[in-house]
C-alpha cells in the first residue's frame, strides 16, 4: 500500500465569499402526536467556489435532510425551524416560490442517490436533458442538444447521439449516474449537491464517476456539497468534512486533519468501524470440497419482439465456464463489478436459477440432476442472505414467524417447537425478548439483516450464500453484522460464499477470493495473495479503485492509502486473458486456462505467439 496525499483545503474565505452558507440551522420533524422533534441541530458551515465539502455520518444522522433543505425538497412533515441558508445574498429557507424555482436546476443542481428514480422512464434521455436548458436558458432545441452532446462526451458516454435517443432502462446504474451528472452540469451550476451519488456502484465505476465529477466541477469552479457515508471516498475527494451524529455536528475541519487526528470520540468510532484485515491462521482444507462448481454456464433469454415470435430466442451468457470449490468452515468471497455474474453464481448454487451447462456437486453428489425430494433436502443445507432485507421479509408477518418459516420443511417439528427454535435463533443474532413479536417495519436496516441471517441459519445449513449482505449498511452497523457473521460461523461451522463489491469487507473476512469479470473468473487465490500479490490487471484495477483508510502504526490517527502494486508478467508464452492483445470478443471465442502464479493462486491466461506480454507487465 502507498500513502496518498489527501486533497488540500482551498484558501480560507469569509462567509461573504462563500457560495453557500448554513447558519445556525435547525430542522424539525412533526410527529403523529403533534410534537416537533429536531433532526438537525444548529448546523453551521460554508462552501467556497471550487471547494468540495462532505457531510458524513451514519444513517439517520440528518445529512440528507440537511442537503434537501437547501432546495426546499423536504417532506411535508419536516420543516426548517430556525437559522438561514444563504446563497448569493438570499435566504433560501424564506425565498418566494418563483425565485426558488429559478434557482433549482439552474444555479443549484442536485444529483440524487438513485438515478433510475430521478430519470423519467417514459421519456427519452434527450428530452429530459434539454428540458432545463430550454426552460432556464431559453435555448433552442438544437443548441440545447449540442450542449448535451458535449457534456455526454465529457462524462465518457461512448455514443452520445444514441444516448439522447435511448430510454433510462437501457443503461446500467453507472451509465445512468453519468447521464444525471451530465444533465446537472450542463447548466454550469454554482453549487452542486451530490447525495450518495455512488452508493450502489462498484469500485471501478464509482471511481470513474467521482473522477469525472471532480474534474468538471473544478473546471467550472462549482462548489460541491457531497453527502456520503463512504469515508474512503470522502478522504480522496473532499477538502473539508462535517461529521454529523443524530443531527448534531460532532467535528468539522480539513479532511486531512480530521482523518489524521480525529478529535471527537464519534469520529474515532466511525474510523475504527472501517473494515480492516484480521490476521488469522486457519487450517488448510482437508479432504474433498463441500461444494464443487465445474464448468458452470448460465444463460438468460433476451426478450423477443412479438412481431418476430417465430425467430429463435436470443440468449445472454451471464456465467461462462466457472470453476469454484468451497470447503467446510471456509469463507470464499466473489468480487467483481455490477453485471459480472457473481450474484448469478450464488443463485445457481441455491437453485434459484438453472444452469445451462456444467455441474454443481454437494458432498460429492451432482445436485443439478437430483430428484425433487433430494432437492428439498439440499435446500435445507444451503441458504441465501439477500442484499435488500426489507424486500425479502414479509411485512405482514411477525419476526418469530418469519424465522420459523425456515423450518417448515421439517415435519418432525411441531408449530410450538418451530417457534421456540426461531425465538432462540433471534436471541442468538442479538434480537431477544419482545423482538419476536415485532414486524419488519419496526426495525432498523441492521436489525432486519439480522432477521434474514437468523432465518437462513435456523435450519442448520452447511453453507450460506451472502449476496451483498452488508453493502447497504453504514460502517458502524456493517461492523456489527460482520462480527455477527464471523461469530456464527465459528459456532456453527458453516461455509460462506460471500458476494460483494466492497473490497474492504473482503479483506476483513475472506479466506480466499475469486475475481470475476463478464462471467469469467479471472483470478482466484488466498486473500493475502490477492491483496498482496495480485497478478491479473483487472484485479489490480479493482484494488487501485478502492481507497482505504488505515490506522497509523503507533498512533491514534489514520491515513488514506491506495494499492500501489503493478501487474507481474504472466508465465512465458501466455498473456492475461481479456487484457492487452485479447479483445473482449474473445469472451465468446475459445477457452482461457487458469495458470498457477503462486501457491493455490491462479490467473486466467490465453496462449500467445509472443513469449511475453509487454502490455501486462
Amino acid at each position: 500500500m502507498a500513502a496518498v496525499t489527501l486533497p488540500s483545503a482551498s484558501s480560507s474565505k469569509s462567509v461573504n465569499d462563500a457560495v453557500l452558507a448554513i447558519e445556525h440551522l435547525d430542522i424539525g420533524l412533526r410527529t403523529a402526536d403533534g410534537e416537533t422533534k429536531r433532526i438537525v441541530v444548529d448546523a453551521n458551515f460554508s462552501i467556497a467556489p471550487g471547494e468540495t465539502l462532505a457531510l458524513v455520518g451514519e444513517s439517520g444522522s440528518g445529512k440528507t435532510m440537511l442537503a434537501r433543505a437547501i432546495l426546499r425538497l423536504l417532506p411535508p412533515n419536516i420543516r426548517v425551524l430556525n437559522g438561514a441558508i444563504r446563497y448569493a445574498g438570499d435566504d433560501l429557507a424564506h425565498l418566494d416560490a418563483a425565485r426558488l424555482r429559478a434557482l433549482r436546476g439552474n444555479a443549484i443542481g442536485m444529483v440524487f442517490q438513485e438515478p433510475m428514480v430521478s430519470l423519467n422512464p417514459a421519456l427519452r434521455i434527450g428530452v429530459q436533458m434539454t428540458e432545463a436548458l430550454r426552460l432556464h436558458r431559453g435555448l433552442r432545441y438544437d443548441d440545447a442538444r449540442k450542449r448535451c452532446l458535449d457534456l455526454l462526451e465529457r462524462v465518457r458516454i461512448a455514443d452520445p447521439v444514441a444516448c439522447l435517443n435511448a430510454y433510462p432502462h437501457q443503461f446500467s446504474g453507472g451509465m445512468r449516474q453519468r447521464i444525471m451528472l451530465a444533465s446537472t452540469l450542463a447548466m454550469q451550476p454554482k453549487l452542486l449537491i451530490a447525495d450518495e451519488p455512488t452508493t450502489a456502484l462498484d469500485a471501478i465505476v464509482r471511481k470513474e464517476v467521482m473522477d469525472i465529477m471532480a474534474q468538471l466541477t473544478r473546471e467550472m469552479g462549482t462548489a460541491v456539497l457531497l453527502v456520503s457515508h463512504d469515508l474512503g471516498m470522502v478522504a480522496r475527494y473532499a477538502q473539508r468534512v462535517v461529521v454529523l451524529c443524530r443531527g448534531e455536528t460532532m467535528e468539522t475541519g480539513e479532511t486531512r486533519h480530521v482523518i489524521a487526528d480525529p478529535q471527537h470520540e464519534y469520529t474515532r468510532k466511525l474510523l475504527a468501524s472501517l473494515p480492516a484485515r484480521v490476521e488469522r491462521a486457519r487450517p488448510a482444507p482437508d479432504g474433498a470440497a463441500l461444494v464443487e462448481i465445474r464448468d458452470l454456464d448460465v444463460d438468460f433469454g433476451k426478450p423477443s419482439s412479438l412481431l418476430a415470435f417465430w425467430r429463435k430466442r436470443e440468449t445472454f451468457r451471464a456465467v461462462r465456464g466457472a470453476n469454484l470449490d468451497l470447503h467446510v468452515g471456509e469463507t470464499l468471497a466473489v468480487v467483481g463489478e455490477s453485471g459480472s455474474g457473481k450474484t448469478t453464481i450464488g443463485r445457481a448454487l441455491v437453485r434459484l436459477v438453472r444452469e445451462s451447462g456444467g455441474s454443481i456437486r454437494f458432498e460429492g453428489r451432482d445436485i443439478t440432476a437430483c430428484s425433487k425430494r433430494d432437492l428439498e433436502a439440499y435446500r435445507l443445507k444451503s441458504q441465501m442472505v439477500f442484499q435488500d432485507p426489507y424486500s425479502s421479509l414479509d411485512p405482514r408477518m411477525r419476526l418469530v414467524d418469519i424465522v420459523a418459516e425456515g423450518l417448515r420443511r421439517m415435519p418432525d417439528l411441531s408449530k410450538q417447537a418451530r417457534r421456540a427454535r426461531a425465538s432462540a435463533m433471534l436471541a442468538e443474532v442479538g434480537l431477544p425478548g419482545d423482538f419476536v413479536e415485532r414486524f419488519p417495519h419496526e426495525l432498523s436496516g441492521g436489525q432486519r439483516q439480522r432477521v434474514c441471517i437468523a432465518r437462513a441459519i435456523v435450519a442448520g445449513p452447511c453453507f450460506l450464500v451472502a449476496d451483498e449482505a452488508v453493502s447497504a449498511l453504514d460502517v458502524t452497523v456493517q461492523k456489527q453484522v460482520l462480527a455477527l457473521l464471523e461469530g456464527l460461523q465459528k459456532k456453527f461451522g458453516f461455509a460462506y460464499l460471500f458476494i460483494t463489491h466492497d473490497l474492504g469487507v473482503v479483506e476483513q473476512i475472506a479466506d480466499r477470493v475469486a475475481v470475476i469479470y463478464r462471467g469469467r473468473i479471472l483470478e482466484i487465490g488466498p486473500r493475502d495473495a490477492i491483496f498482496g500479490d495480485a497478478r491479473h490487471p483487472y484485479t489490480l484495477r479493482l484494488l487501485q479503485a478502492t481507497p482505504r483508510i488505515r490506522r497509523i502504526e503507533g498512533g491514534a490517527g489514520y491515513r488514506l492509502e491506495q494499492h500501489a502494486s503493478r501487474a507481474q508478467p504472466p508465465p512465458a508464452g501466455y498473456v492475461y486473458f481479456n487484457h492487452g492483445s485479447i479483445p473482449d470478443q474473445a469472451l465468446s471465442e475459445g477457452e482461457p486456462v487458469m495458470l498457477a502464479v503462486g501457491p493455490n493462486h491462479y490467473a486466467a491466461c490465453a496462449a500467445s505467439a509472443a513469449p511475453t506480454n509487454k502490455e501486462s507487465s
